[in-house]
């Protein structure tokens, strides 16, 4: 299905026709057309766009904004059973029932870009990559005596 829809929403452009279509539903049952897709914006916004057209000439076209975790919410909830997709997106998911927390990290502008580079080599997302080296490290590195 081609979709075609562009709104201007707080001074910015959603475009389903630059943006890049994840994934999304659609139902045509009992007189009615409607569907429901993400999208994602060259700049990494995302966006659903929704439709509903009925056989009595009422239609609607829609695009709402969403935070990127609205975005991994609404996947969730329509596409759990694509993990690959969602972690893709946004990266890995941690174990039903492990620990997770939020951690701060500065630094230099060359080194994230450096980081992002070797992610995106490794086709992870950057905080997957980062996570996984983090994991490395930590049961690579032999134990040091105190002597």
């Amino acid at each position: 299905m081609e979709i075609k829809c562009k709104r201007i929403i707080d001074g910015k452009t959603f475009n389903t026709e630059t943006a890049t279509q994840i994934t999304g539903w659609n139902d045509d049952d009992h007189g009615v057309d409607q569907g429901e897709y993400l999208f994602q914006s060259r700049f990494g916004a995302f966006f659903r766009y929704s439709y509903f057209h009925s056989y009595d000439e009422s239609h609607r076209n829609t695009i709402t904004p969403c935070s990127p975790d609205e975005a991994r919410q609404w996947l969730e909830q329509h596409a759990s059973y694509e993990p690959e997709l969602i972690e893709r997106l946004f990266g890995e998911m941690p174990e039903a029932g492990s620990g997770e927390i939020k951690f701060t990290l500065r630094l230099p502008e060359s080194l994230r870009d450096l980081l992002a580079a070797r992610a995106k080599a490794n086709e992870q997302s950057l905080n997957a990559w980062m996570v996984k080296c983090l994991e490395s490290c930590a049961i690579d590195q032999p134990k040091r005596s105190n002597s």
